[in-house]
């Protein structure tokens, strides 16, 4: 059986960035506090979510957020009373009604503005609660000291850097982590980069790597991402089961379709399976074709299509191919499934508008 009564979550992240996509609430966050009676609760955002679900829903015995930024003179605590005139019980009522909008402008609009003057992560970050209101009023403990954070842990989750910054990071705590300990990647890199880092940077081969991907920002939806194929069966089940209670929604995902599958590529992602899944019941229950023949042709136009875009650019390719030329070819696609679900037509159209920018 597999225990999880200790999580260290590294990096507190910073609301700047959410600030400025203007659609982002804090809806999720509210459900916390509703459903735990924890008010303060709805002012958490990434990662301080993810602990504030752990401890208070999970009853997980410890929950520890790790990040330098705690001890920053430029860690920035904005108060949405005093700051964006929205009073707390006036913010949890917008979002459970459905209404986020009705006092999420004020707030955007403030953290932007001060985000000019608030330096990045690791020297300051944007948050609604102190480090001290995280731990009276979250019950969860908050440090500077990642090697203390991960002393003793049997799950870890990654909420750092992207890229080449992750290594050098875990390189200053990798004794420190325990065997077997689970770590789990967030949206911060890739899940097979980060078994990769584990296994041939640090020879940590003992240990059980998957993800706790959001798929989205943490306060605002419920969701989580859990891989697959990098841990044993049991170790993924558990932590699905865990993130299936803390964050309402869980998804097995195998490990090397994150981030396609969760970060921006989703986007992506979607409208190729999409048209992977009609392509596919269209050639093979009207026109018959046997599957493996239906598959040679979508991987090969996968496989050109990627080709195509790391050769000629992403920002030159209506100049190497203009979108006009599949209209009069892929029209005669436009059966069964297809047809049905408008997916190709609504393509075509896309195409054509493509087309008449360049003329």
């Amino acid at each position: 059986m597999v225990e999880i009564n200790k999580i260290a979550i590294l990096g507190a992240g910073c609301w700047r960035t959410h600030a400025a996509t203007g659609i982002t609430t804090f809806k999720r966050a509210c459900e916390v506090a509703d459903q735990t009676g924890i008010k303060e609760a709805a002012l958490t955002h990434s990662s301080v979510t993810y602990a504030a679900e752990l401890k208070n829903i999970c009853d997980v015995d410890e929950v520890v957020v790790s990040d330098p930024v705690f001890d920053s003179d430029g860690f920035t605590v904005v108060d949405i009373e005093e700051d964006c005139g929205v009073s707390l019980d006036e913010f949890i009522e917008a979002h459970l009604e459905g209404d986020p909008e009705d006092v999420m402008p004020k707030i955007r609009e403030y953290v932007k503005e001060i985000a000019e003057e608030v330096p990045k992560p690791p020297e300051g970050a944007i948050h609604f609660l102190t480090p001290e209101e995280m731990e009276d009023k979250l019950n969860i403990v908050t440090t500077t000291d990642d090697s203390e954070a991960v002393e003793d842990a049997d799950m870890i989750i990654s909420w750092l850097p992207k890229g080449g910054v992750q290594p050098k990071i875990f390189e200053k705590i990798i004794d420190d982590i325990p065997e077997g300990c689970i770590v789990a990647n967030t949206c911060t890199i890739p899940a097979r980069q980060f078994y990769e880092m584990f296994v041939k940077d640090f020879g940590r081969d003992d240990l059980q790597v998957t993800s706790y991907h959001p798929a989205t920002v943490p306060e605002h939806k419920g969701q989580v991402f859990i891989a697959e194929g990098y841990a044993d069966e049991e170790v993924v089940e558990a932590v699905y089961e865990l993130g299936k209670e803390a964050r309402g929604v869980a998804f097995k995902v195998p490990g090397y379709l994150l981030g396609p599958v969760c970060d921006m590529a989703s986007a992506v992602t979607a409208i190729v399976y999409a048209g992977l899944l009609t392509f596919r019941d269209a050639c093979t229950e009207i026109l018959g074709a046997p599957v493996d023949f239906v598959q040679n042709m979508a991987v090969e136009s996968l496989k050109m299509m990627a080709k195509f875009m790391e050769e000629e650019g992403l920002d030159k390719l209506e100049g190497a191919l203009d979108p006009a030329a599949l209209t009069n070819t892929a029209d005669s696609m436009n059966f069964g499934p297809l047809a049905d679900t408008g997916l190709l037509p609504k393509a075509l159209e896309v195409l054509e508008e493509y087309s008449k920018k360049g003329e």
